[in-house]
């Protein structure tokens, strides 16, 4: 249930924070589509609570972003988002191989 509130909730956080000149398209062309990449993935936010278990779901489930360039508007916000939420601790995506 907790999983599915923090996706519910990365879903909608991040069409609130779509940029007028990002499409939908534009995400999908960027996105990764390894499979066994998200199998791999899968859980790796467990170990946070909260709101910096929803970022954490948001940034390295979610929305891949350690494979996005780093310019991505959107991950600028949910890296800005879990640092202030988790004490500053560094996503444990940053450290996984992409």
């Amino acid at each position: 249930m907790r999983r599915a509130f923090a996706i519910a909730f990365a879903c909608g956080f991040l069409m609130g924070a779509a940029s007028p000149g990002l499409s939908a398209l534009d995400d999908l062309a960027n996105a990764p589509l390894a499979l066994e990449t998200e199998d791999a993935r899968a859980g790796i936010c467990d170990a946070f609570d909260d709101l910096a278990f929803t970022f954490c779901v948001a940034l390295c489930e979610a929305r891949d972003c350690d494979t996005l360039d780093g310019d991505d508007a959107r991950c600028t916000l949910l890296r800005r988002g879990f640092a202030r939420v988790s004490g500053g601790a560094s996503p444990p995506c940053a450290d996984a191989p992409a």
